[in-house]
């Protein structure tokens, strides 16, 4: 796996280098789930009985569906109680944000998230999927996210705007008054 740093952002004031905030890394393979292309939405068709075949849409450009992405992480401390303290952290600050958090990866560098090189990705917490502590200074998870707008690393996720009985645009665009 490439060496490189992680670094999270979140609209809560939650910002900064992952180890540093937290003493938490991604674990070998973590990288190339975030990288796995995402599923394409099925394009727009119609069949008709009246002539053969199927007629496609291929004017307007393919979309994404959203996905679910499992990141293996480790989080290291030097005691026992240091190790809960950025536990609860961490879980804090990927977990309270309604807006979800910005992971960034720098690859290859030691630098900061506006590195050109770096990924974007915009995630939501969805679970821990598995949890195993080592002795109080050393844990490995997993964490389960969704990908609500898939960005092949580039995060280009549209701003998210609030209606009237606080649900998203998602919930609104399906509403008719």
């Amino acid at each position: 796996m490439p060496v490189g740093e992680l670094y999270i952002f979140n609209w809560d004031g939650v910002n900064g280098d992952c180890f540093t905030l937290y003493g938490v890394s991604l674990e070998d393979g973590a990288i190339g789930e975030l990288l796995t292309p995402p599923p394409a939405k099925e394009r727009v068709s119609n069949e008709s009985r009246l002539e053969p075949g199927k007629r496609v849409n291929t004017r307007t450009p393919m979309q994404f569906a959203s996905r679910e992405v499992t990141l293996p992480m480790h989080l290291i401390a030097p005691d026992y109680a240091t190790f809960l303290s950025r536990y609860r952290a961490f879980m804090t600050a990927i977990t309270q944000s309604a807006e979800g958090i910005i992971l960034y990866y720098c690859p290859y560098t030691r630098s900061s998230p506006q590195n050109t090189n770096s990924l974007k990705f915009r995630l939501q917490y969805l679970s821990c999927t598995q949890f195993a502590a080592y002795d109080g200074t050393l844990a490995k998870f997993a964490v389960r996210f969704i990908e609500r707008y898939p960005s092949l690393g580039v995060g280009t996720a549209p701003a998210l705007t609030m209606g009237t009985g606080g649900t998203d645009e998602e919930e609104e665009e399906g509403s008719e008054s």
